[in-house]
C-alpha cells in the first residue's frame, strides 16, 4: 500500500474518532450543568477542555455556551467536531478508491449535516440534536466500514487511528479526574461526577452489567482503564492497535513497523501487569502520564514506519 494512501485512511479514522469523543464530552457536560453550580460547572468545562488536549482563544473565557460552541462549530478549533469531520472527510476525499461507496457516502453526507449546521442559526440553537445525529452518523460509520470494507491492509490502517485516538484520549480524560478521585468525599456531587466520567465514555451501562449500579471512583478506573473486554478501555484499544500492527507487518513482509509494534507491546505489557492496587495511590498520575506518552511513542512509530520512512536502496531498485 502506497504511503500516501496509509496516511489518509489512518488520520481519517483518528479524526472520526477524535470527533465522536468531543460530541459525548459536550453532550454529557451540557446536560450535567443542569444539577451544578456555576462554580462547579465552570471547572467542569476547563478539565473538559483540558481533556481534549485542547485551548480556548482566551484562557479567561469558560463560559459553557462559549466552550461548547468552540467545540463544536468553531473552524478556527483544529480539534473542534466541525474541523475534524471536514478534515476526516477530505482524507477519505484523497483515497476514495481505498474505501467502499457507502462509506464514502456517509462520511460525505456527516460533512454536508455539519457544514449545514455551521449557517443554520436553528440547528446550532439545539446542540444535544446536532450532538446526537453526529454520533449516529460515526455509529453508522463504524459500521458499514465493518461490513463492507475488505479486512485487510487498509482496514488495519483504519483500526490503528482509531484505536490509537481511543487509547490516548481515554487516558487524558482520566488523568484531568484523577485529582477528584484521590481527594473528593463520595457523596452525591461525587456520584454525579464519576457518572458523568463513565458516559463521556459511553461505559455507564456496561459498567452497571459488570459491577452493578455502584459507582466507586476505583471501580471505574479499573474499568476504563484494565477491562480487556470493554471496547473503550486503554487496555483493550492497545491489545487492537498491537494486532492490526502485527497484521500490517505480515502483509508487508518488512520490519518497518517494528519500533511501533515494540512501544505497543511494551504498552499492552504495563497495562497487564498492572492493578487497581497499584494505582491507589499519589503515582497515579504518573502512571497515567506514562501511559499517554507510551500512546504517543506508538503513533510516532507506526507514522514513522509506514508513512514517512525512506525507501532503501533495495526497495528503489524494486519499484523501478
Amino acid at each position: 500500500m502506497l504511503s500516501r494512501v496509509a496516511d489518509s485512511l489512518y488520520w481519517m479514522s483518528r479524526y472520526i474518532e477524535r470527533a465522536e469523543h468531543t460530541c459525548r464530552l459536550t453532550e454529557v457536560n451540557l446536560k450535567q450543568m443542569l444539577d451544578e453550580s456555576p462554580e462547579v460547572s465552570g471547572q467542569r468545562w476547563e478539565r473538559v477542555v483540558n481533556s481534549l488536549r485542547t485551548d480556548l482563544p482566551s484562557k479567561g473565557d469558560r463560559d459553557a455556551w462559549a466552550v461548547a460552541t468552540w467545540l463544536m462549530f468553531d473552524l478556527k478549533n483544529p480539534d473542534s467536531i466541525s474541523s475534524c469531520v471536514a478534515t476526516a472527510r477530505e482524507n477519505a476525499r484523497q483515497v476514495r478508491e481505498a474505501i467502499t461507496s457507502e462509506l464514502w457516502e456517509t462520511i460525505n453526507r456527516l460533512h454536508l449535516y455539519v457544514k449545514k449546521a455551521l449557517t443554520d442559526p436553528a440547528m446550532r440553537r439545539d446542540p444535544h440534536d446536532f450532538l446526537r445525529r453526529v454520533k449516529h452518523e460515526i455509529h453508522v460509520m463504524h459500521g458499514i466500514a465493518d461490513s463492507t470494507v475488505v479486512h485487510g491492509e487498509g482496514w488495519m490502517f483504519l483500526q490503528a487511528g482509531k484505536y490509537v485516538e481511543r487509547a490516548a484520549a481515554t487516558t487524558a480524560l482520566l488523568y484531568e479526574h484523577i485529582q477528584d478521585f484521590l481527594e473528593r468525599d463520595m457523596g452525591a456531587e461525587g456520584f454525579l461526577h464519576w457518572v458523568g466520567v463513565l458516559r463521556s465514555c459511553t461505559a455507564f451501562e456496561a459498567y452497571t452489567k459488570t459491577y452493578t449500579a455502584e459507582v466507586r471512583p476505583a471501580r471505574v478506573l479499573e474499568f476504563l482503564l484494565l477491562s480487556p473486554i470493554f471496547p473503550r478501555s486503554v487496555r483493550y484499544c492497545v491489545t487492537t492497535v498491537r494486532q492490526s500492527i502485527e497484521a500490517i507487518e505480515k502483509e508487508h513482509g518488512t520490519s518497518r513497523g517494528a519500533k511501533a509494534l515494540k512501544a505497543s507491546r511494551k504498552l499492552e505489557s504495563l497495562l497487564d501487569f498492572l492493578s487497581i492496587e497499584d494505582l491507589m495511590d499519589e503515582t497515579l498520575r504518573a502512571r497515567l502520564t506514562e501511559i499517554e506518552a507510551l500512546c504517543g511513542q506508538v503513533h510516532s512509530a507506526l507514522v514513522a514506519g509506514y508513512i514517512e520512512y525512506e525507501s532503501t536502496p533495495a526497495e528503489i531498485r524494486g519499484a523501478a
